[in-house]
C-alpha cells in the first residue's frame, strides 16, 4: 500500500486521539473544507469548526467534531493539533439544537469579542447537529 496511504496523528491538549495510517482526510479549515490524499504537497493550515473525516487504511471511516487548531502536512505525515475533538458517535442532534438555542439567546451587546464568541458557539452547535445527523444516518 505504499503511496496509497499516509500517517495521521490527531492530538488535543488532553491526549493523542489518532495515530494511524489513512487513505483520506477531510478537515474544516478557517475558510472552508480541505481534503488530503497521499502525495499532497506540504501545507500548514488553521483549522476551523466542523467535521473531521478520517478514512483508515485498514478500512472504515470515523468522524470527529473539531474546533480550532492547526494541521501540517509534511511528506507522508499529517499532524492535526486541535483545541477540541469529539467523536461523531457521541453527538446527539437534540443536544446540539439546545446548545444552538442557548448560544443564540446570549446577549452580545456591541462588544466584538462577545459577538465573535456568540457566533462561534452558534456555528459549533450547527456543525454538531449536522455531524450528529450524518453519523446517525450512516450508522457509524
Amino acid at each position: 500500500m505504499a503511496g496509497e496511504t499516509f500517517h495521521c496523528s490527531v492530538v488535543t491538549p488532553e491526549k493523542r486521539i489518532i495515530d494511524d495510517d489513512v487513505k483520506y482526510v477531510s478537515m474544516p479549515v478557517w475558510d472552508g473544507q480541505m481534503g488530503i490524499e497521499p502525495g499532497r504537497a506540504a501545507a500548514l493550515v488553521r483549522l476551523g469548526i466542523g467535521a473531521l473525516r478520517l478514512d483508515f487504511a485498514s478500512g472504515g471511516t470515523h468522524y470527529y467534531m473539531v474546533e480550532g487548531g492547526f494541521a501540517q502536512m509534511l511528506g507522508d505525515e499529517l499532524t492535526i493539533l486541535c483545541d477540541r475533538a469529539m467523536p461523531g458517535e457521541q453527538l446527539v442532534e437534540s443536544d446540539a439544537e439546545k446548545e444552538y438555542e442557548e448560544a443564540k439567546s446570549v446577549e452580545a451587546t456591541g462588544d466584538e469579542v462577545a459577538i465573535e464568541a456568540k457566533m462561534e458557539a452558534m456555528q459549533a452547535a450547527r456543525e454538531k447537529k449536522r455531524l450528529a445527523a450524518l453519523v446517525g444516518k450512516r450508522g457509524i
